[in-house]
Formats: structure tokens, C-alpha cells, sequence
């Protein structure tokens, strides 16, 4: 199948239909198949105050798209031989060696037990660890994140290492491999990645992803001479229209290395990244592979226990106007996979693999025909408007 790029045009036409209805900022889309960019299209504004016009290297923050990106670096560790899926987190963190698990009761008092089994790798790869989020507030255990100041971010002071070790005090929501949450789970692997590579995790990522796939945007920082080409995020006001988030730009390495959320990058960066999935691991034409086809493929295949999906029972997920696509797909390492398309009744084809962020920002990538996409609204949050469904019915109807 081949994408038919003159379809495309529905798609900037329903996006800029929101922003001239104030419901959206501005957004970009890229779209590629085989690593050739078929579409790329902008409309409206990156920062309304000024009129910045939202473009394709306009630079936003990644948020947990930045999941993906520490996923693969952190697989190039696998193919050294230097960690395992299966090893135990605690052979990398020995505090995680004697982790409690959350049984009942309030968070002021709760009712914990052992561990059954020790916390693996895999379990962070695929959000089964029983690690939580702050943010969420869905359970005693997020409770207790957010009250000792892990909700939106960390405790000012606090670096990678220091809420890693903060993280493991806290008794997990579920043993490890029995249940699926979306938490804190990558960031711990980020502090995996600084332990086994003995590199501070953003020249790690940057060693073995970010330069070696040529992205000059992309980094846990903004290059204060470019700080003017960041998109801000922009959420529903009271009374109608748009407010900013007003989140402080990092123009230098923040001390909070997050792998699950730190990342800036530009659409057009992002999408090499894309690229380099969709060519099995490869750069380009060139002979240079970040991680091999074999990884890739591993990382897209469903790892959850017994090939369950996430609309099993087996997984908890926060956002209800995803919840049509979410309950048809596994988790393999690092992405989810779509398992069950005629379950999710949205357009979309089985081993699709993908994943969002906070800000509405999402992409998929379609590896039996070699399709990529990547949308970025800069809408908080992403439940606001059904986005990523959105993106799947105007690039799969495209297909000639």
C-alpha cells in the first residue's frame, strides 16, 4: 500500500478547523512511509502572545514521548550485554531489593506485603512494576507520591538518583508482572541507564541516539539562542478559550533527569527517531544501525503475561477518551501494540505500535507498510480532543 499524500489534506483542514474555533493552539504534522517524508503541515500558533507560528522545527517538550526515546537507548545496553530483560532491578538499585507492595488501607497507614517476586527489568519496559504516579491520584499509593512532592515533577533538589531511591520507599500499587500502570517506571530506567553505562543519562542518550541519528534539536535542555522557537502548551481557560501552561523553559541540564518525560525535540527530529524504527534500527541508507531490526521488533511485540490486552482488566489507564483504543493493545518494551483492531473500532491495523503524551502529542507507526505519523498539538490535557483517533482515520484512509 502506498500513501496517497493528496488525501492528507483533511488532516490540516480538521486541525485548523479547532484552532480557528480556539479549541487548539496550533499544531504540526509529519507523515512518512519508508522514511520519506510524504507530509509535513503547520497551522496556527506555537505562542499566541507573540504570534509565533507553529512550525515543523518548532521545538516542544516531548513529555512521555520521551519514553520511547529512552527505551531504545536503553536497549542498546541490552545488546551489549550489559543488562537483561530478565535481571532483577535490585542487581542495578540494591534498594529495591526489599520493595513492600500496597495490600489495603488508607495512605496515612497502609497495609503492605513482600515482594513475591523480584522487580525485573522487563517490568519497568512495560509498565508493570507496580510503580505509580503522583499525577494521577487514582490510588493510596499515588497518594503518597504526590504528598511527598512527586506529582507534577520532583522536590526541588532532587535529582535522578535521589527520586529513584524516593520512589522505591513507596510501597508499589501491585507485584511486579500482575497488573499494568502507567507510572514512573521509564525514569527508573533512565537511572538503570546512568548505573550500567556510567554515563549521566542525557549524554548517554545522546552518545547513542540522539547524535548518531543527526537530531539537533533534541536533548533535555533548549540551547538559550533558540529558546524562542519553543512551543508552549496551552490548555482550556475558564469561560472559554485558551490559557498557557507557563511551564519555565530548562536552558541548561536540569538536575531531574527524566527519562519517562524530559526530553525537548522538534517534529522534525522526532520523526528521524520514527524513521529509524520504521528501517528496522538502521540510519538512513547508511550501514549504521542504532539498535538491530531483531530489538525492534522484540519492542513491539506484545510482552504483557499470556498476550493479554490493556482492555483485559490487566491494565489501569487514566484518560477515558483514549480508553476505545488503549482496551484493543498490549505493552511491549517501551511502546504499546496494537493487538485487536476490530475491538478498538477506530482505523487501525494489528502490530501497530505507538504512544501519546500529556500534551496531546502522539505517534504511530504501521511497520507492514512502513508508515509513521506524528501529531503535535501542544493541548493539555490529551484528553481534550480525540486526537490520536483522529490521526489514525485521516493517514489509514489515505492508504492507495
Amino acid at each position: 500500500m502506498q500513501l496517497d499524500a493528496d488525501r492528507l489534506s483533511a488532516l490540516g483542514e480538521y486541525f485548523d478547523r479547532h484552532v480557528d474555533e480556539g479549541r487548539m493552539p496550533g499544531w504540526t504534522c509529519m507523515v512518512s512511509q519508508h522514511g520519506e517524508v510524504r507530509y509535513a503541515a503547520s497551522g496556527g500558533m506555537a505562542n499566541i502572545a507573540d504570534s509565533s507560528p507553529m512550525k515543523t522545527d518548532s521545538i516542544f517538550r516531548a513529555w512521555s514521548l520521551s519514553k520511547a526515546m529512552t527505551s531504545v537507548a536503553f536497549m542498546t545496553l541490552v545488546e551489549k550485554g550489559l543488562v537483561g530483560l530478565n535481571d532483577p532491578v535490585a542487581d542495578y538499585l540494591p534498594g529495591y531489593a526489599d520493595l513492600r507492595v500496597y495490600r489495603s488501607g488508607m495512605a496515612e497507614a497502609p497495609l503492605t506485603e513482600g515482594l513475591l517476586e523480584p522487580m525485573r527489568i522487563w517490568h519497568l519496559l512495560t509498565h508493570t512494576s507496580g510503580l505509580g504516579y503522583g499525577s494521577h491520584q487514582s490510588h493510596a499509593v499515588d497518594t503518597l507520591y504526590a504528598g511527598a512532592g512527586y506529582a507534577l515533577g520532583v522536590p526541588a533538589g532532587v535529582d535522578l538518583a535521589g527520586a529513584t531511591e524516593a520512589w522505591g520507599s513507596f510501597p508499589l500499587r501491585f507485584q511486579p508482572g500482575t497488573a499494568w500502570n502507567y507510572g514512573v517506571s521509564t525514569d527508573v530506567l533512565g537511572r538503570v541507564v546512568e548505573v550500567v553505562s556510567g554515563r549521566r543519562l542525557d549524554y548517554y542518550l545522546a552518545e547513542s541516539l540522539f547524535e548518531p541519528l543527526g537530531l539537533r534539536e533534541t536533548g533535555f535542555h533548549v540551547d538559550p539562542g533558540q529558546a524562542h522557537r519553543y512551543a508552549e502548551i496551552y490548555t482550556p481557560a475558564e469561560g472559554g478559550g485558551l490559557a498557557p501552561l507557563g511551564l519555565p523553559v530548562d536552558t541548561e541540564a536540569p538536575l531531574f533527569l527524566s527519562g519517562g518525560g524530559g526530553v525537548y525535540t522538534s517534529a522534525e527530529d522526532y520523526m528521524a527517531f520514527l524513521g529509524m524504527l520504521v528501517n528496522g534500527g538502521r540510519i538512513g541508507a547508511s550501514s549504521d544501525y542504532v539498535v538491530s531490526p531483531m530489538t525492534v521488533e522484540s519492542m513491539r511485540t506484545n510482552h504483557l503475561p499470556g498476550n493479554v490486552t490493556l482492555g483485559s482488566g490487566y491494565g489501569y489507564w487514566p484518560v477515558p477518551a483514549i480508553n476505545e483504543l488503549m482496551k484493543s493493545v498490549g505493552f511491549g518494551l517501551g511502546f504499546m501494540t496494537m493487538q485487536s483492531p476490530g475491538e478498538s473500532h477506530i482505523l487501525t491495523r494489528a502490530g501497530e505500535y505507538a504512544w501519546l503524551s500529556a500534551s496531546s502529542t502522539n505517534f504511530f507507526v504501521d511497520p507492514s507498510t512502513g508508515v509513521a505519523a506524528l501529531i503535535v498539538p501542544q493541548l493539555f490535557p490529551s484528553r481534550t480532543l480525540p486526537i490520536a483517533n483522529r490521526l489514525r482515520q485521516f493517514v489509514y484512509q489515505s492508504y492507495r
